[in-house]
């Protein structure tokens, strides 16, 4: 690296304005923090050499693409250019794709701007969806993955989608397509091409190798073995006490492979409500920060990790009996009942929620004010969610 660096700084050297050094100086520098002396002693980071790059050319598209990666990169919203000019991400990309209309990731970066549903107008007055630019990026290049992977992700199961050369395809073929041009380096069209198949499926990739959901899995992680979620996909794929061996060769259980993904991110919601629900009542684990928690206690972690989600409230709830409490770790003392009333404010669309508050009920008799001022007998209540599950 550091030799194609001192070609390049030569090459400034004798012409300081030399757009194509300049670039491909900018491009040797792997982040936007790492900075380079020039031959006139200035110092430099990727994102000044790629503004004097479009100083010096303001039609160079690559410039504008990159500058729009390090703009999402860094999560910002903007930057100026040595002409004052402020440009976003979008208007980066925009102007990419005005430079070269053919430049295919341009295309596919400004679909990934763009939420469900949402437009944007190309400079040249064209208005492009989504899916749109998906397409066009594979118009412009048949060969590239990301834009497959990523126009697979805007189908739902079973759903096709055809062409700009009017050929159709499925999510799955999508996914297939993009390991075919991708097969070692990104993880995401594995797991992705496994979430289309159901538990035991399989499917023949385009070179003809056969894999299962689980294999799949595995594969992902080979590639991307610090990604938590993969873990966790991983484990799903499991059965009771069954055991997988990892491409490192270490063998984990679907408990293990939860507090895997735990270990990678300790704020993995789902993964202590799956280690949670693997325990019974007086059982506990150790997780990889060296807590010891009961499935009571794990259910209240997920609350103090998610206090808006419903289902750390209703499944601590279900381990409780109708005169206990629990003291959360903001303190908060609730009984079975309050924490069922809390999980059915967090998500009304539960309507099983109301039978269970019914049960806490001792008899019909006693009634319970519902969220509308009305007040309900037990049997009222298991009526109600009867009639609506």
């Amino acid at each position: 690296m550091e030799d194609k660096q001192q070609i390049y700084l030569s090459a400034i050297g004798i012409n300081c304005n030399d757009k194509e050094a300049l670039y491909q100086l900018a491009m040797t520098l792997d982040n936007n923090q790492k900075s380079i002396v020039l031959p006139s002693g200035e110092s430099m980071i990727k994102e000044h050499l790629l503004l004097k790059v479009i100083d010096i050319d303001p039609i160079y598209a690559m410039a504008y693409f990159k500058l729009a990666v390090i703009l999402i990169n860094g999560k910002r919203s903007s930057i100026n250019l040595l002409s004052g000019q402020s440009f976003t991400k979008q208007q980066l990309l925009l102007k990419a794709i005005e430079c070269d209309p053919s430049f295919a990731s341009s295309y596919n970066n400004l679909a990934t701007t763009l939420s469900n549903g949402e437009t944007i107008t190309l400079n040249n007055g064209q208005i492009m969806t989504e899916q749109q630019l998906y397409l066009k990026s594979i118009d412009c290049d048949p060969t590239n993955p990301n834009s497959y992977n990523n126009l697979g992700q805007t189908l739902s199961r079973g759903e096709s989608i055809t062409l700009n050369n009017g050929q159709s395809m499925t999510k799955q073929q999508l996914y297939l397509k993009a390991i075919e041009g991708n097969p070692t380096s990104s993880s995401t069209y594995y797991h992705n091409l496994g979430f289309t198949l159901v538990d035991g499926g399989s499917i023949t990739l385009n070179n003809g190798q056969s894999m299962t959901k689980q294999q799949l899995y595995l594969k992902a992680l080979e590639i991307s073995p610090n990604n938590h979620l993969l873990y966790e996909y991983l484990a799903s794929t499991l059965l009771g006490d069954e055991s997988v061996t990892l491409p490192n060769g270490q063998s984990m259980n679907k408990k293990q492979l939860n507090l895997k993904t735990i270990s990678l991110d300790p704020t993995h919601y789902n993964s202590y409500n799956n280690i949670a629900n693997m325990l019974k009542y007086t059982e506990s684990v150790i997780f990889p920060s060296g807590e010891s928690l009961t499935q009571k206690q794990i259910y209240a972690k997920m609350i103090q990790i998610k206090p808006h989600y419903f289902i750390g409230y209703y499944n601590l709830a279900l381990c409780m009996t109708t005169k206990e409490t629990f003291t959360l770790h903001n303190n908060t003392k609730m009984t079975r009942q309050q924490l069922f009333w809390e999980a059915n404010r967090l998500d009304q669309t539960k309507i099983k929620i109301f039978r269970d508050i019914g049960l806490t009920l001792l008899n019909n008799k006693q009634k319970i004010t519902m969220p509308n001022g009305e007040q309900m007998s037990r049997r009222q209540l298991l009526r109600f969610a009867r009639e609506r599950f």
